[in-house]
């Protein structure tokens, strides 16, 4: 806006400074005026001249009135171009001083770059040494806690000894009176014998197995003849592992089961009885009244009489009885007793008939795995 200003200045001022001089002109050339001397002719040329300049002094004072600019290009020229050549030396130098800080930036970046890489590199050796600081320290609790547990299973193992060293101590003075050396208990042989009921949980479980134990050292207390029942006297040794195994076969077990504590070794009087527990299920083997075994014999044609024939008809029906699953006794491999009263008169029942007969074991009452083999004898004659 400022330039179309000053260019429409000028040219009022042109205008005006023309139209007075050709008036001016125009006027000395009718008078035919004359100055210093000249020719009216020559003399209107130097007006117009005159004029022409003075346009330009105008001009320039206008231009140099109305535009700081236009005064500067006038008489700070060469100021500027003194200012420009410094300007552009600077320049140059700050571009050379740019190129260097650009070159120094570069290396420092390069620089910042090596330095990223290697705080990546030590933040990823840092999370390796953190991962592994905490799998040392969980490996290090565990440890803690299996020391913890290893001591704790010491004291309890101390304790046991103790108490078990009590207990020896006290069974030697209970068994003065029989003779050193004696065997007390044949290896394989039942101390005491139960069924367990399967299907409770884990403390009833706990509960059934050191019932089965206590009855187990009592048995054994009143074999020894030891009156007096100290709690703290223990009788008979098992294993910790053995007693957690019975009772992880019951928290298993959906049926009752048998269970025998049974002697190892021959045991000695004064030694610990040292024991394992026997399990198996306990299985319904013959119902009440169930026919076990029915044989034919001919009492002229055998020797040995009676007793002989019935003595070999039990040992059929014990061997019966077994292979049916009944369990027998380790030691003397039967599975029953028959009471004298019941031979007496299945031995009279055999005289009365004699000849040919018929000689049947009945169950007397439910027999399972565990026994007793209960039985009941017929003598039926065969003569006919």
């Amino acid at each position: 806006m400022v330039g179309i200003r000053m260019i429409v200045v000028m040219a009022i001022v042109g205008g005006l400074i023309a139209y007075i001089a050709d008036n001016m002109g125009s006027k000395i050339g009718k008078k035919r005026m004359s100055v210093f001397g000249l020719r009216p002719k020559h003399t209107s040329i130097l007006l117009t001249v005159l004029s022409g300049m003075l346009i330009s002094v105008l001009t320039i004072g206008v231009m140099a009135i109305s535009s700081e600019s236009a005064r500067t290009a006038l008489f700070g020229m060469e100021q500027i171009k003194a200012e420009v050549k410094m300007l552009e030396k600077e320049k140059s130098i700050a571009q050379d001083a740019l190129a260097k800080a650009k070159v120094e930036v570069e290396e420092k970046n390069s620089i910042i770059s090596s330095l990223d890489e290697k705080i990546r590199e030590s933040t990823r050796a840092n999370n390796e040494m953190e991962s592994k600081l905490a799998e040392v320290n969980t490996k290090y609790t565990d440890a803690q806690k299996a020391v913890a547990d290893l001591s704790a299973s010491k004291e309890t193992l101390t304790s046991e000894v103790a108490a078990l060293e009590e207990s020896t101590a006290l069974l030697r003075q209970g068994i003065i009176s029989m003779r050193e050396g004696q065997v007390f208990y044949r290896a394989g042989e039942v101390v005491y014998a139960a069924v367990m009921r399967g299907g409770l949980d884990h403390e009833q479980n706990v509960a059934q197995v050191n019932w089965l134990l206590d009855s187990a050292n009592e048995a054994v207390l009143n074999r020894l003849g030891v009156e007096e029942k100290d709690e703290r006297l223990q009788a008979i040794w098992l294993s910790k592992r053995i007693v957690d195994n019975a009772v992880a076969v019951l928290n298993n077990s959906k049926g009752n089961m048998f269970f025998r504590v049974r002697t190892i070794a021959n045991i000695i009087v004064g030694e610990l009885v040292a024991c394992d527990i026997e399990m198996t299920d306990n299985q319904f083997i013959y119902p009440d009244n169930t026919l076990i075994l029915s044989e034919k014999v001919d009492l002229k044609k055998l020797e040995g009489g009676q007793d002989a024939v019935l003595m070999s008809f039990l040992n059929k029906v014990n061997h019966k009885a077994v292979e049916a699953g009944v369990l027998p006794d380790p030691i003397t491999g039967k599975v029953g007793n028959m009471d004298a009263t019941t031979m007496i008169e299945a031995s009279n029942d055999m005289r009365k008939l004699g000849g040919k007969i018929i000689l049947k074991a009945y169950a007397r009452g439910d027999i399972t795995t565990a026994g007793p083999v209960r039985i009941r004898l017929e003598v039926v004659d065969d003569n006919e």
